[in-house]
């Protein structure tokens, strides 16, 4: 006897599974993705405030004239720019 193979969402003891659609907004704006999008703005602008990249800590280091090579790491690098920036404020 051959045994019935059923999907997932049928299977005996299971109802099957309805999925939601989105609602149709009758102004035809969906308020909901609107309120997401400006949600994801905030959150971009929160993360401008990181710290440097290493492309700008690098550009910083040759106007400044700070030696360093493929192996000095952005934390180092960026010790090295305070220091001289420190040290330049002093002088002036």
């Amino acid at each position: 006897m051959e045994k019935q193979v059923l999907m997932p969402k049928y299977m005996k003891g299971k109802k099957p599974i309805k999925k939601r659609k989105p609602s149709k907004p009758i102004d035809g704006i969906n308020h909901r993705l609107l309120r997401e999008q400006e949600l994801a703005k905030e959150v971009v602008e929160v993360e401008d405030n990181s710290a440097p990249t290493r492309a700008e800590l690098e550009t910083m280091a040759t106007e400044l004239g700070i030696k360093f090579d493929g192996r000095t790491t952005d934390k180092r690098l960026s010790d090295k720019i305070d220091q001289s920036l420190g040290a330049n404020d002093v002088v002036d």
